[in-house]
């Protein structure tokens, strides 16, 4: 067999610009929301669509990404999900309906899923245990960067128009594709996943990562959805969303770093769970504000915490992943699956009940999911023995 590289630096940093290109791409929707409702005459349900699309094309494309991996290794995946992500992107730019747009939006998630997979496979697989946190940490830290560029992207689509600002993307990202390193682990061709993937959810450190992703994902589906309409309601501009956006994904990369490394040298558990507590009280305040200024700081405090969990709970799941790239690809689609369903559902259940309850009891659940994980998490990963591993 094959031993796989070790990581290195260029690797790290390309890992990062990937991570980086795909957040950024996800992250330029909510300061264009008010313009497209404006335009294309969206509610607030096809809103909900089409902030659902994204991680729904990530629920799909996570499990292929695993046979991708497989087949072909890391290196090729990545780049493969690089192509989708382009043509996506011209998609997104160009499109004129709102049924053009949410298939870009689609596809774009699926490509997004492919190259995350492929990417983050490719580091964690090259990273020892003892420095994976901190690994981990760093490139979701470049992923919230790119959600820190990513809104001011989407304002300026707003202003200038969508077809140059996203064409403008898309040859960015062409370019990021040439400058990935040229070596990489051998594809294992272990035709294994499907065992690897089982052994994996049975697991129940990796269940508590998969679970508060799928938090996570609703969480955010929610604000996405929702929190642009708020701003707007309060005379918010599509540059005010985009600066909430960017400060708060700044707050959270350097959190994020934080986070790996308490997670290296403390565990897993005890930052997830602080962080769920934060976010339980943080969000059910969210639409009680009647000025804009104060909801922009509970909003930045909010989406940082809550994107913060993000390097913990990735950690939990890698830990419990078979070595080697197929391994590891398996730990990344399961996460990636987990968040996605998350997203999808939060976007799109919660946006329907604010059509026809209001915005105070989306929020008020989320708050609630967030305050029962951070009970139901500590009892899951200490004190539960899997049949499995009493037999």
């Amino acid at each position: 067999m094959i031993e796989p590289v070790v990581a290195s630096r260029r690797l790290i940093l390309f890992a990062g610009g990937v991570f980086a290109a795909e957040s950024g791409f996800y992250a330029v929707v909510p300061p264009l929301i008010p313009r497209l409702v404006h335009d294309l005459h969206l509610t607030t349900t096809e809103v909900g669509v089409l902030v659902a699309a994204y991680p729904a094309g990530v629920l799909l494309g996570a499990v292929p990404s695993i046979a991708m991996v497989d087949r072909f290794g890391v290196r090729a995946t990545t780049f493969a999900g690089f192509a989708l992500l382009v043509m996506a992107t011209l998609g997104f730019g160009w499109g004129t309906s709102g049924g053009i747009l949410d298939a870009s939006r689609f596809v774009q998630g699926v490509g997004g899923a492919v190259a995350w997979s492929g990417a983050l496979a490719w580091l964690t697989s090259t990273t020892s245990p003892g420095r994976r946190g901190s690994a981990i940490g760093a490139a979701i830290g470049a992923a919230l960067i790119g959600m820190v560029v990513g809104p001011a992207m989407g304002a300026a689509a707003a202003l200038a128009g969508r077809g140059v600002v996203f064409s403008g993307l898309a040859v960015l990202l062409a370019g990021l594709a040439f400058a990935g390193p040229a070596a990489a682990p051998a594809s294992g061709r272990t035709r294994g996943s499907a065992r690897a993937l089982v052994r994996l959810l049975r697991n129940r450190r990796a269940a508590v990562g998969n679970g508060v992703l799928s938090v996570v994902g609703i969480v955010g589906g929610t604000a996405w959805s929702l929190l642009p309409l708020l701003i707007a309601r309060l005379q918010g501009s599509a540059a005010t969303i985009a600066w909430i956006l960017a400060v708060s994904y700044l707050v959270a990369a350097l959190v994020n770093v934080f986070v790996g490394r308490l997670s290296d040298r403390f565990g897993r558990l005890a930052p997830t769970v602080v962080g769920l507590v934060i976010a339980a009280l943080l969000l059910p305040g969210l639409p009680l504000f009647t000025t804009l200024a104060p909801l922009v700081i509970a909003s930045i405090v909010a989406s940082a915490v809550v994107s913060g969990l993000w390097t913990p709970t990735a950690a939990m799941i890698t830990d419990a992943a078979d070595p080697g790239a197929s391994g590891h690809a398996v730990g990344v689609a399961a996460m990636n699956a987990s968040w996605a369903a998350g997203g999808a559902a939060g976007a799109l259940l919660m946006a329907r009940l604010a059509d026809t309850a209001g915005f105070v009891l989306p929020f008020a659940l989320a708050g609630g999911l967030c305050a029962a994980s951070a009970v139901v998490a500590p009892i899951v990963y200490h004190r539960v023995a899997l049949l499995v591993e009493q037999t």
